[in-house]
């Protein structure tokens, strides 16, 4: 897709601001095609853009300094990377890598700081998207103490479907061996146990969802705070979007 405007339409941060903010926006960026595997953002290296993420997934990896990799969480279509542009840190912390191909809307790092300044509503909207990945983080941390490794896994197959569209997610045994912090032997058990279930159906680099439902009432309780929590911090600028009349309306009636 190459019309900033229906893309932007898919970003929620995005889809969110007010008809001029938005076009503001858009008129100052530019369209990434995001492969999987692609390393946009490294730790260690000058910010100088933000991706608002519109179609995809996007892998936050966390390294320590003998070379050990976590991911600490992902960023689809409800957010933006790197999180260290809302504190206008120099530096990222954090690797960012696409694990499902998509598409972004980039910005230089002077122009979202402009806008930033310029728009409270940007500033406003960021915030809530990065206190979203924090929750979503302490809820990883609570799952990976207290859950089986199969019970991960159906969360993390949760919380990946809801950011993309169809039933079919195409994620490697790499990276759900990083996404569970285990082996990928542990990883192959539990989608062999997912899939003895009816839940999924496995093959070779995808996952594709046969019963979303019982999945998620094998993930547990734990899957659903972080996702309600997202929609309570974004239910004012929901509803504010709802009731905002559009730009040819807005024309019609001048």
């Amino acid at each position: 897709m190459d019309d900033p405007e229906k893309l932007g339409q898919q970003n929620q941060l995005v889809a969110f601001l007010p008809d001029d903010v938005r076009a503001e926006l858009l008129k100052r960026s530019t369209i990434a095609d995001l492969m999987a595997g692609d390393t946009f953002i490294k730790a260690g290296q000058r910010i100088d853009k933000v991706f608002f993420i519109c179609s995809g997934i996007a892998s936050v990896l966390v390294s320590s300094r003998s070379g050990k990799v976590t991911e600490s969480g992902i960023v689809g279509r409800e957010g933006f990377v790197p999180s260290g542009a809302l504190v206008d840190a120099e530096t990222s912390f954090t690797d960012v890598i696409m694990q499902v191909s998509g598409q972004a809307l980039v910005l230089d790092i002077g122009a979202v700081q402009a806008m930033r300044n310029k728009h409270r509503i940007l500033e406003q909207l960021m915030t809530c998207a990065s206190h979203a990945l924090k929750t979503q983080i302490e809820c990883t941390l609570l799952s990976n103490t207290t859950q089986t490794v199969s019970q991960r896994l159906a969360r993390w197959v949760l919380v990946c479907h809801d950011r993309v569209d169809g039933n079919q997610l195409h994620l490697t045994h790499e990276f759900l061996s990083l996404m569970l912090a285990v082996r990928r032997p542990s990883v192959t058990d539990a989608l062999h146990f997912l899939e003895g279930r009816g839940f999924i159906r496995s093959e070779r680099a995808k996952i594709i969802i046969r019963n979303r439902h019982a999945l998620e009432d094998y993930a547990g309780d734990i899957y659903g705070l972080a996702e309600q929590e997202r929609d309570r911090i974004f239910a004012r600028f929901r509803a504010s979007a709802v009731l905002r009349p559009s730009a040819d309306e807005t024309r019609s009636t001048g």
